[in-house]
């Protein structure tokens, strides 16, 4: 009796019909398990229980672009995520590699070369996407049950301030800038006049800050955005001395 094979399971989000078909047909003739989403709309209703090894996403969707799906489909799958667009810029091609994304591939790409780029990325380290919990030292923070733990201990949170606390956790130590929080956190392009985001950081803040964390911080960085970051004491640091001393 042969071994079973386990095919990998492969998310495409294009609402381009035809070129849907043509990549969904070609790939499944190359050994993938595929499923198919228009929309980001439809990958959210897709079943929560939904399991995935790579995800190739569009970014000019019809409901919400790719870049602002793109920390949902982080936090729900945590598999490899490639973009594949039309998009051919190269700040686009940065903001895509930035937010986290395994790959870009830009449009018109050859089927043979897919394969290859998917296989490429299905080969990475799974141990880095394989995970819905993020430890920062003794802080860990767990998606599937929306847990926040620090030095053992339990915190209380709000839904609101999780998914805002997620997105940076996932950012450790980045800097970043408030049209990035607004596109990840509300899921549409910043207007340059909201301040929603502005609010809920603070709030987050009052939060963190009430748990008195040596090391835990959300700071500002004037101009540029917001900085989270847990470096927790590990030494005493010792007392001053005077240089007559």
């Amino acid at each position: 009796m042969e071994p079973v094979i386990n095919k990998p399971k492969i998310l495409l989000i294009e609402d381009d019909i035809d070129l849907a078909e043509l990549t969904l047909t070609y790939l499944s003739k190359q050994g993938f398990e595929l499923t198919h989403a228009g929309s980001a709309q439809e990958v959210l209703a897709l079943p929560s229980d939904s399991v995935f090894d790579l995800i190739i996403c569009d970014i000019m969707l019809p409901d919400q672009d790719g870049f602002s799906l793109f920390a949902k489909l982080q936090a729900r799958y945590r598999c490899v995520i490639i973009f594949m667009t039309a998009r051919d810029g190269q700040h686009d091609q940065i903001k895509g590699l930035d937010l986290g994304a395994s790959d870009y591939l830009v449009k018109p790409i050859n089927p043979e070369l897919l394969v290859a780029r998917i296989k490429a990325n299905l080969r990475k380290p799974q141990a880095e996407v394989a995970s819905n919990i993020i430890k920062l030292h003794d802080l860990t923070i767990d998606y599937a049950q929306q847990q926040l733990t620090i030095q053992g201990e339990q915190k209380q949170i709000t839904t609101q301030e999780f998914s805002l606390l997620w997105i940076f956790a996932n950012h450790h130590s980045k800097i970043l800038s408030r049209e990035f929080l607004f596109e990840q956190y509300v899921g549409r392009p910043y207007d340059g006049l909201d301040r929603a985001v502005d609010l809920k950081v603070s709030r987050l803040r009052k939060k963190i800050d009430s748990y008195q964390i040596s090391g835990l911080t959300i700071k500002t960085v004037h101009g540029k955005g917001y900085l989270f970051n847990y470096h927790p004491r590990t030494q005493p640091i010792p007392p001053n001395k005077n240089q007559g001393d």
